[in-house]
């Protein structure tokens, strides 16, 4: 949330820090955040996230009306993070090809960090309405950026013409990323495993859109 004006506008320019209501409601969801990396989302209670962040049961329904709100609410809290992690892979104005190593690295760093909550997330989204409209929608945005991506590189003839037709290109990538991030956020690997992994996706990045390298 914006902090508001410590005083008359104009007169000092400062501003005041998050309120108490920002932070309690800022502890719900750490505390949530933190309760889906030890458990799955069925076995955490209301008062489990009450207790976690320092409050009161009739204070937690100021915040949220559910438990499906704080899940809500903690996807919106990491969709920007999402979004700069799928943008390492777009290609620049003038079309040329990503660092494709470096982004699926960072793809796959996000998933070990916050893996947890994205399964919990991914799982909880089938049979809630609310939390299912808003990943369709951040995933559809995503979708588009991709599409756009992979239009520039084919424009600018780093990638191989169409067909396939981009939109098709970006479903497949995005869904064998999704499903690759989140095998990879349940299965320990070696540093070895992990960078083959990456080389692998690489490749099939590369494969798949027809990468042209300079000679």
């Amino acid at each position: 949330m914006t902090p508001t004006p410590s005083g008359p506008a104009g007169r000092t320019g400062r501003r005041r820090g998050p309120s108490k209501g920002d932070l309690k409601e800022a502890a719900l969801l750490d505390t949530a955040y933190t309760l889906l990396t030890e458990k799955a989302l069925a076995a955490i209670s209301v008062e489990d996230l009450t207790r976690g962040a320092g409050i009161s049961r009739s204070q937690f329904y100021f915040y949220f009306d559910s438990k499906d709100a704080v899940m809500l609410a903690l996807a919106e809290r990491i969709t920007d993070e999402i979004r700069t992690t799928v943008a390492g892979f777009h290609t620049k104005s003038d079309g040329s090809v990503p660092d494709l190593r470096k982004a699926i690295a960072g793809y796959l760093n996000r998933w070990r960090t916050q893996g947890p909550v994205l399964r919990a997330m991914s799982l909880h989204a089938e049979s809630d309405p609310a939390l299912n409209g808003f990943w369709t929608g951040i995933t559809d945005d995503l979708l588009a950026g991709i599409v756009a991506s992979v239009e520039r590189g084919q424009r600018a003839g780093h990638f191989a013409p169409p067909p396939p037709r981009p939109e098709d290109l970006a479903h497949v990538l995005f869904a064998m990323l999704w499903r690759t991030g989140y095998e990879f956020s349940t299965t320990p690997m070696t540093r070895a495993d992990e960078k083959r992994l990456i080389g692998t996706l690489a490749v099939v990045f590369e494969r798949t859109l027809g990468i042209r390298r300079p000679a």
